[in-house]
């Protein structure tokens, strides 16, 4: 091979480790192969093996650690065509352990660190390592990488309600990432995140500054303060509000129009109580009420059998609707 070849057989070399090499380009390789000498010793001697082995790792080590740059001094050969062959092989080991390194490593799974809100333990406050803060309500479940804060800020909300007060970070946004694909982008500002598994809705309440929601085709909406949107994710339906929102941070909780499955969660995360029911004999039921902090599990009951006329019975932590 002279040198005007050694750059295709390089570049083949590439493309046989990526497995993408064509039948034509595959017999080249294998010729190319066969041309290799035989009998007559690959290196020179010990010091030139050693010299070649040299500037090979220090090849290596530069694409696996390029925080780490540092010039790597050319090794001096004769042009002959001995070392046109060593040159290959070497190119040929340096392309394999790069892509090898590189299909191994952008296979590791990111390590997550997992906070969850115990039910019937009352709401939690979580502070995240860029400083800024949420709180949890009972049952809820979050996640975020273990390098949070470092090339992004990236929270997915699992599970139940959560207010975020993100601290301002130019040029690295806040995101709420929650199932079926809606997330919430911010600067920072402060907004509560709703998501509950029992339902198929997603709800964004903002207390200051502004927040863009989005699902994974289009911009779902721009909220500011004391503005709500609701996305029904199997629908694809949005519904947008104004006002003051509770703070249930405090305690107290405000529902509106809201399912039986949803009073059915608070029953369960709220106050740690195992409710059975017919799915389809609630159905058709909303409410719209306000749960003080104060409000124990019996006094909601009785709140919902006044509303609804449902007939329960209590028993040792256990909530049947009849």
């Amino acid at each position: 091979m002279n040198k005007r070849e050694q750059p295709i057989i390089t570049s083949l070399l590439e493309k046989h480790a990526l497995g993408i090499c064509t039948p034509e380009e595959m017999a080249l390789l294998e010729q190319w192969y066969a041309a290799f000498p035989e009998k007559e010793p690959l290196w020179r001697g010990e010091e030139e093996k050693t010299e070649m082995k040299d500037a090979l790792k220090a090849a290596i080590f530069e694409e696996i650690a390029p925080e780490k740059v540092h010039p790597i001094s050319p090794v001096s050969v004769k042009r002959s065509r001995r070392i046109l062959w060593q040159a290959a092989a070497a190119a040929a080991i340096l392309v394999v352990t790069f892509v090898m390194y590189n299909v191994y490593s952008h296979k590791r799974k990111p390590d997550y660190v997992v906070v969850s809100a115990p039910a019937g333990k009352g709401i939690i406050r979580l502070q995240l390592p860029d400083q800024s803060e949420v709180w949890l309500e009972p049952g809820t479940l979050i996640r975020y990488q273990k390098d949070f804060g470092n090339e992004g800020r990236v929270i997915e909300l699992e599970d139940g309600m959560a207010f975020f007060s993100v601290r301002k970070h130019a040029g690295q946004p806040f995101l709420v990432k929650t199932p079926g694909g809606v997330q919430t982008k911010v600067l920072g500002t402060e907004f509560t995140v709703k998501a509950y598994t029992q339902t198929d809705e997603v709800q964004v309440m903002v207390s200051g500054g502004t927040v863009q929601v989005s699902d994974s085709t289009r911009i779902l909406g721009i909220l500011k303060a004391d503005q709500q949107l609701s996305y029904r994710q199997d629908a694809h339906a949005i519904k947008r509000t104004e006002g003051v929102s509770e703070d249930w941070r405090t305690g107290d909780l405000a529902l509106n129009n809201a399912s039986f499955a949803e009073v059915v969660r608070i029953l369960e995360k709220r106050y740690g109580l195992t409710v059975v029911y017919n799915v389809s004999n609630v159905a058709s039921w909303r409410f719209t009420l306000r749960i003080s902090k104060h409000t124990t599990a019996a006094d909601l009951l009785e709140t919902l059998k006044d509303i609804s006329g449902l007939a329960y019975t209590l028993n040792d932590g256990r909530v049947t609707i009849q």
